[in-house]
């Protein structure tokens, strides 16, 4: 019985992760460097091969002045295109398995069985796994900022427990470039992340009567300076004239349909995974949703809705919500196997059936290229 277990918690897991991993690697074996990588490659103010760091500073105060806000990720990707092919690959796959790891992390689930879940998720309800995943510039762009932003997150949740939190050393020094680059990411998620840092110290405030680190408001207080840099940076302004203007009611009703299909589209995998296991979660098994999980939900909400200040919002840009959605899943299946071992089956069918469907669409994708 023992020996059946363990080929149950932690061999047919680490089985399917390992398939996972092949698959995602082949993939990005098979796709080269495309479309925006070629531009990034260069030295954008110069138009010459990027040979140094410096030619990625020079590029991205360019970016910043004449395209638009996201220095970090689009730093990062140059230097992943700098170091080449072979080298982005293997970044690449570093960054999907980190993030698996902080969803289960922030989740407070961390058996190879969720892990599992994690990447198979990600990949089962991301409406465009090739411009998100597998292209270098989106990859960039969503899968490694999506790492640092949920743990950057996750430090201020586990202060909303009751319990007392160990200190992370040295914290109130790193939590700058943190908060910095969170804010500095994407244009959704660095300010609900943002927003929700500021709420947590609220609500630890008002409501706990807690003392509150000065880590805690630094970290905000960056966060919002990148946010700042994100949205406001020239080369947004410089950008959006080129665009085609629109009536107000015409960019209005344009934005509406952006978020619709944003919603009833690109999240709905996510979303409806997600009201099913809430609606068990609460109605069948009378469970509260705690306040890191409540925080949870309103930082998807507000990465969702901060698009409707975008004239686009295409399926990539939805990739952060859906992890976060994602992060609510597990966090709400994961104590209830703990209490209700009965479950096990039924969740280990559960996982088995969306890595299988995940292999599947990787493997459709690896058919097609």
């Amino acid at each position: 019985m023992k020996h059946k277990n363990i080929i149950v918690e932690y061999a047919l897991p680490i089985t399917g992760i390992l398939v996972i991993i092949a698959l995602l690697y082949s993939l990005h074996y098979k796709i080269p460097f495309m479309m925006d990588d070629i531009w990034y490659a260069t030295n954008l103010a110069t138009a010459q091969p990027l040979e140094n760091f410096g030619d990625v500073v020079e590029s991205q105060v360019w970016h910043f002045l004449h395209w638009g806000g996201r220095n970090i990720t689009h730093g990062l990707l140059q230097l992943t295109l700098m170091a080449g092919d072979a080298a982005a690959n293997f970044i690449n796959i570093f960054m999907t398995m980190l993030l698996g790891w902080v969803i289960c992390w922030v989740a407070k689930a961390k058996k190879p069985l969720w892990f599992l879940m994690s990447l198979s998720l990600i990949i089962a309800c991301n409406p465009n796994i090739r411009m998100s995943m597998l292209w270098q510039a989106g990859c960039a762009n969503y899968v490694y900022s999506t790492v640092w932003i949920l743990f950057f997150l996750w430090l201020y949740l586990r202060e909303t427990t009751d319990t007392e939190v160990k200190k992370l050393p040295l914290i109130t020094f790193w939590i700058i470039p943190l908060g910095l680059i969170t804010g500095w990411s994407n244009e959704n998620m660095g300010p609900a992340s943002f927003c929700i840092a500021s709420a947590i110290i609220v609500y630890l405030l008002k409501f706990q009567k807690k003392h509150i680190p000065a880590w805690m408001v630094i970290g905000a207080v960056f966060a919002l300076i990148g946010s700042c840099l994100a949205i406001l940076a020239p080369g947004n302004f410089v950008r959006s004239s080129s665009l085609p203007e629109m009536g107000f009611l015409q960019s209005l009703s344009e934005r509406f349909m952006n978020m619709f299909r944003a919603g009833l589209d690109f999240l709905y995998p996510s979303l409806f995974l997600l009201a099913i296991v809430m609606v068990m979660y609460i109605c069948f098994f009378k469970k509260k949703l705690q306040p890191f999980q409540w925080f949870l939900l309103a930082h998807g909400i507000l990465s969702y809705g901060a698009m409707f200040l975008s004239p686009h919002y295409p399926d990539r840009a939805t990739f952060g919500t859906m992890c976060t959605n994602i992060v609510l899943i597990i966090s709400m299946l994961s104590p209830l196997l703990k209490e209700n071992t009965s479950l096990l089956k039924y969740i280990n069918i559960t996982a088995t059936t969306i890595a299988l469907y995940a292999a599947f669409m990787l493997v459709a994708l690896l058919n097609i290229l």
